[in-house]
């Protein structure tokens, strides 16, 4: 049922319940035949009550799909970032107004939603990967530039929301793209995300894949990386977790805690993968306050961290034992949202699987985690409600002490792009980056990107 249809349901139920209300003060109720149409009355007035309670809860499931329906292009920060801050995600974007692709069933309310997404980015020279660059491959001879041409970003979801029970609301999500493989003609599809949830006024509950908790915002871009291996910590994976949300008049304490799957490659080789060769989890939470400063300016300050282990098998038939953490910083601040200065700072060891030390995470050479340090900053604009310009700089520091010769030593980023929304469902991008990694004794490599996108959205 549509927004219109159901306020217009709203106002005919509550002009039907004042009309028996008046019905019901005035009878005088005599007689066996008066008491029996006060009764069918009242019962009449509380059918009509508990239909316009349940169409109610409809809407505002609606409204709130509104308005947390996010502009696609943004990369990985496109979708609601599950953890403290999701008000103030790096994903904000100009209006717009999708097709609605909502029904119900039993109670329960469905909504379809996604994008087609088309890139086509030209670099001057070879990165990994072209559909999603996240480095510049070392500089062998002369220029290698290349062009990629995907639509793998093409997103599909569900979101799904039940009938209350004991003032908790049931939902979920279902997400897949097509960034399983790395075939940009027949790609395979790829799970983002799957999780069911329980929440009331303070509490969200988790449990399936979902967002990291360590990752409170993140920078819009076109190239899918989202500054993956440039700066920005983020990933996805199992997990269950737990949101504790405290809202008064000035602001917003938010406390997350997750235990995850410890996601991992297998790079030495035993045959599983070095995470959950540890036995041990993920363990990943946030604090964060969100500071309502007057009417215009909102300022959010967070902290977050992780700690996990892989175990690595040695030759020699022993096994080393690694852990994998991080402590960082987050802010936003949010002007009239309009103008939204954001970004991160961490430190931390073998990160791989965050997206962390530009992907590396333990030097077998050594034997040793690698540790990394890095962070991002984006100015994001909104000039006008079709308009958005952004500008960002990132970069990805591993220790050179913790590497060895040809080894990816530093890694940064800086990009500008500009969103423009031609319709409610159509948005064009484009987005220039320079990139440059940098190798242990060996020369750096550098790369001029221009990459351009269509965005359908539904």
């Amino acid at each position: 049922m549509h927004t219109k249809t159901l306020l217009i349901t709203l106002v005919t139920g509550l002009f039907l319940a004042a009309d028996l209300s008046g019905e019901t003060a005035t009878a005088g109720a005599t007689t066996d035949e008066e008491i029996l149409a006060l009764r069918q009355a009242l019962q009449t007035q509380q059918a009509v009550i508990n239909e316009l309670q349940g169409q109610m809860a409809m809407l505002r499931s609606q409204l709130d799909n509104m308005e947390n329906t996010r502009a696609a292009g943004t990369g990985e920060s496109s979708i609601e970032l599950p953890s403290t801050a999701t008000s103030q995600s790096a994903s904000a974007s100009v209006a717009k107004s999708s097709p609605d692709i909502s029904f119900e069933h039993k109670g329960w309310a469905f909504e379809i939603y996604g994008y087609i997404k088309l890139d086509a980015a030209y670099d001057t020279q070879r990165v990994f990967n072209g559909d999603f660059a996240r480095y510049v491959m070392p500089r062998t001879s002369g220029d290698d530039n290349q062009l990629s041409i995907t639509a793998r970003q093409t997103r599909l979801g569900l979101k799904i929301q039940g009938p209350e029970w004991e003032s908790w609301t049931p939902g979920g999500r279902i997400e897949v793209d097509f960034y399983g493989d790395y075939n940009s003609s027949t790609p395979l599809p790829r799970l983002r995300l799957a999780y069911a949830q329980m929440e009331n006024e303070e509490w969200l509950i988790r449990a399936g894949q979902d967002w990291d908790a360590l990752s409170v915002v993140l920078p819009r871009t076109l190239n899918f990386a989202t500054y993956a291996n440039q700066g920005a910590l983020w990933s996805r994976r199992p997990q269950v977790k737990a949101q504790w949300n405290n809202t008064h008049e000035n602001g917003k304490l938010s406390i997350t805690g997750a235990i995850a799957q410890a996601v991992s490659t297998d790079i030495d080789g035993g045959g599983q993968p070095d995470g959950s060769d540890s036995g041990v989890p993920n363990f990943e939470g946030a604090i964060a306050y969100t500071w309502n400063i007057s009417d215009e300016w909102v300022l959010m300050t967070a902290l977050s961290g992780q700690w996990g282990q892989v175990a690595i098998d040695q030759t020699s038939g022993t096994e080393s034992v690694f852990d994998t953490y991080a402590g960082m910083f987050t802010a936003t601040l949010d002007w009239n949202k309009q103008i939204k200065l954001l970004g991160s700072v961490w430190y931390g060891t073998n990160l791989g699987s965050f997206n962390g030390g530009i992907g590396q995470t333990i030097n077998l050479t050594q034997d040793v985690p690698i540790r990394a340090r890095g962070g991002w900053i984006q100015l994001q604009t909104f000039p006008w409600s079709d308009l958005n310009w952004n500008i960002a700089f990132g970069i990805d520091d591993p220790l050179d002490s913790d590497l060895s010769t040809g080894m990816r030593s530093i890694n940064l980023n800086a990009s500008t792009s500009i969103y423009y929304q031609l319709t409610s469902y159509l948005t064009l991008g484009i987005e220039y980056s320079y990139m440059q990694t940098g190798y242990m004794n060996q020369p750096d490599a550098s790369n001029n990107r221009i990459q351009t996108s269509v965005i359908f959205e539904f």
